[in-house]
């Protein structure tokens, strides 16, 4: 958020994409015409080619044809008419009363709204439109089977028998804009008061009319129609370079809808064929483009907000890769208000920038709101925490930058921020201490990230490196720092005082290494050779997958080993430690009595190894053993160590102590609310894999600069920072143990 923040401020555009429409098959070849201005630009298909001419678009909609479900729209509305003689009626009143008793004989409860006019013939005539799905559920389908059946309802109703009522369906359509453009024609040919709904209220207007559609009617609707294409804009800010901006979205186009079938066209102000009368040549660049819902391998385009937020990242990706400074933005981000739809409005004017004018009262408000951006505040209780976290780093943004315009920019934002949450009268004091807290989670795990075993190796640093990561464990004490209460600032220096000690440990680390002379590079490099050949013929012997599964459990020994070995150094316990030892190397027994070649290899010269095999293999284990053999070489991927539910966690991220753990006997301690410090809980809250991943990597690190089956000896450890937090791989390790029997106990 910070470094899009900041480039908005200094003059990046943002990324606009919208969702225009979506269309059936049968519509595809209508907007693929719109996007080419009937043909006369050339579009651009996913293999690159041009295509020019109508007929060439022709022969390319039939080519998308088998990606067609060619599903009908719903017959939403009905269009009827009903013709009685007027001699059973005798006022006019009574003419509208007697009409409105026959159609809710024919119709039910449906909603419909009539006109009622005399014929030449002696006859009167009703016309009218009515919603063909009921209350219930049923809908008719406006046909000749339809007709049947209405005809037949008033048959049985007592005065349409005696008037001899002939009842029809003229005709169907579907969607809110169908039926308002039907009423409205209604209103128009009869007089003033000559229109009625269901229930006798007078329809005198077209604001009344479509009021009763879009507020009404709509909800009775259940409109659907066939999505078999969708229509996309991309736009850019006007002065955009036209050709960066068509290949920032023929990249965004290829990347996003790969598989898919589409075409695009760049519309340009300067050779755009449409007339700025007729809606053409706007004054800024865009691109109109026809995407298919279903791929060629049948996946569809799945559409929601967070999609279209993935969908701006992408082509803001795409259009700086071209030179084009681009950012996705969120428009509670600045308070911005939200957007109508395009059934809301109808265009009035298009002399430079469209004209609308708003179907309804409140479409008129929406409209007026995002027209003059009024600035608008989020309702729900994640989007207000969301701008919250917005003014948070705006402000951090009017502080740090030195620039006067940036901090300009970013003060504006704040200020219609705070202006919208004080006209929407939401109290924020709530947001205010659950986003805190909040922040208090994500910075301790990033900064035990940083700082902590899962920090990367200086071995694998290198001086820029270094420098971004110095910069990275500032911002985070910085953002850490701003979020905390005052009692706890005390706790606090201590934390960012062993942080920095850390950095600066890395620092001299970094210029120890590079004042290596190169024949110390070159003997690592010759090591890493023979360790290398060591494991390919391991890999030989035993094949892969055996010697991999048994690589993995011994470096969970050898970890076990060195945390005994830096806690007899630093003066600590090393019980905790030695149960861990023996777990590890009881899980490598049952792995090599269960089959695995390789560690009974590796015990002929691990003694530790051995007895462990050894004690499994006594005749009172004879049951147990034969339930490993049983089990597989896959065994330990489903034991789960035994352990005392009642022995108390170890010191450091366990029991709430900082990530940056202090190299004095007493470990730092964090004086925040349980809920924020329990480090562990709140890592497995936000993400359940995160220490199994530091582990992971921790592996991988290993492997590819230790042999699996040479012991490194205590004191050679290879990275002195690691020695700051000597328990954080340990526990790392402890806590990942304990969420998978957890996860295995409620799968059982």
């Amino acid at each position: 958020m910070r470094a899009r923040f900041a480039a908005l401020a200094r003059g990046s555009q943002p990324a606009v994409v919208k969702l225009a429409s979506y269309g059936g098959g049968i519509r595809a070849a209508a907007m693929m015409s719109y996007a080419s201005r009937s043909a006369e630009l050339p579009v651009e298909n996913e293999r690159g080619e041009r295509i020019v001419g109508k007929s060439a678009l022709t022969e390319l909609r039939a080519e998308w044809q088998h990606l067609f479900d060619n599903r009908a729209a719903s017959r939403d509305v009905g269009l009827f008419e009903v013709t009685i003689p007027v001699s059973l009626i005798a006022s006019v009143d009574g003419r509208y009363e007697f009409a409105r008793e026959i159609l809710r004989a024919g119709f039910g409860e449906r909603r419909f709204v009539h006109a009622v006019q005399e014929k030449d013939a002696g006859e009167l005539e009703i016309r009218g439109i009515v919603v063909l799905r009921d209350p219930n559920g049923e809908r008719l389908t406006a046909d000749a089977k339809a007709t049947a059946i209405v005809q037949e309802r008033i048959d049985n109703f007592d005065f349409g028998r005696e008037a001899e009522v002939r009842f029809r369906f003229s005709g169907y359509g579907n969607g809110v804009e169908f039926a308002t453009a039907r009423v409205r024609e209604l209103v128009e040919r009869v007089q003033q008061g000559g229109v009625r709904d269901e229930t006798a209220r007078i329809i005198g207007d077209f604001e009344e009319a479509r009021d009763l559609v879009q507020k009404e009617w709509r909800r009775e609707l259940h409109s659907r129609k066939g999505r078999d294409v969708m229509h996309l804009v991309v736009s850019a800010r006007s002065g955009t370079d036209a050709t960066a901006f068509q290949a920032a979205v023929r990249d965004f186009l290829g990347e996003q809808f790969g598989g898919h079938r589409y075409v695009f066209a760049l519309h340009d102000p300067a050779d755009d064929p449409k007339e700025i009368g007729q809606g053409g040549r706007r004054p800024h660049v865009h691109a109109h483009a026809i995407v298919t819902m279903r791929s060629e391998t049948g996946d569809r385009v799945v559409t929601s907000p967070q999609v279209f937020r993935q969908w701006r990242a992408l082509i803001a990706e795409k259009a700086r890769e071209h030179g084009i400074d681009m950012e996705m933005t969120d428009r509670r981000e600045f308070g911005n208000p939200p957007a109508y739809a395009r059934y809301q409005v109808r265009p009035v004017s298009y002399a430079g920038r469209t004209e609308h004018k708003g179907t309804s009262r409140a479409a008129q408000v929406r409209y007026d709101g995002k027209r003059a951006n009024r600035h608008a505040a989020p309702r729900s209780e994640r989007s207000v925490g969301y701008a919250l976290a917005a003014v948070q780093v705006w402000g951090e943004i009017k502080h740090a930058d030195p620039n006067e315009a940036v901090s300009d920019f970013a003060r504006a934002q704040i200020d219609g921020l705070q202006a919208a949450f004080r006209e929407s009268q939401i109290d924020i004091g709530k947001f205010d201490m659950s986003l805190n807290a909040k922040n208090l989670r994500v910075n301790m795990i990033e900064l035990e990230k940083l700082v902590g075993a899962g920090g990367p190796p200086m071995r694998a640093m290198t001086r820029t490196e270094f420098e971004t990561y110095e910069q990275r464990v500032e911002a985070v004490l910085a953002t850490f720092g701003a979020a905390i209460a005052l009692v706890e600032k005390k706790d606090f220096d201590k934390i960012a005082a062993t942080a920095r000690e850390v950095v600066e440990i890395r620092r001299e680390y970094l210029e120890l290494t590079e004042r290596e002379p190169d024949a110390g590079t070159g003997t690592r490099q010759q090591e890493s050779a023979v360790r290398n050949d060591e494991w390919d013929r391991a890999v030989a012997r035993h094949g892969p997958e055996i010697v991999e599964r048994g690589n993995d459990v011994m470096l969970e020994v050898e970890i076990a080993r060195e945390a005994r070995d830096r806690a007899i150094a630093d003066g600590r316990d090393p019980l905790i430690a030695r149960g861990d030892i023996e777990r590890e190397l009881q899980r490598a027994a049952r792995l090599a009595i269960a089959g695995n070649s390789w560690l009974r290899e590796i015990a002929e010269t691990d003694q530790d190894l051995q007895k462990a095999i050894d004690v499994l293999e006594r005749p009172d284990t004879k049951a147990e053993r034969d339930q490993i053999v049983a089990s597989g070489p896959g065994v330990e991927d489903e034991w789960v160590p035994s352990t005392d539910a009642d022995k108390p966690l170890s010191p450091g991220l366990v029991d709430g102590t900082s990530t940056a753990v202090s190299t004095e006997s007493e470990p730092l301690r964090f004086n925040a609310p349980a809920e924020q410090m329990s480090q562990v809980d709140d890592q497995l809250e936000v993400n359940p894999d995160i220490a199994r991943d530091a582990r992971r990597q921790t592996r991988d690190r290993e492997r590819t600069h230790e042999m699996p089956d040479t012991r490194r000896p205590a004191d050679g450890r290879s990275d002195p920072p690691q020695q700051q937090v000597p328990r954080l791989r340990e526990l790392e390790r402890e806590v990942a143990e304990r969420h998978d029997r957890e996860r295995d106990e409620k799968e059982r």
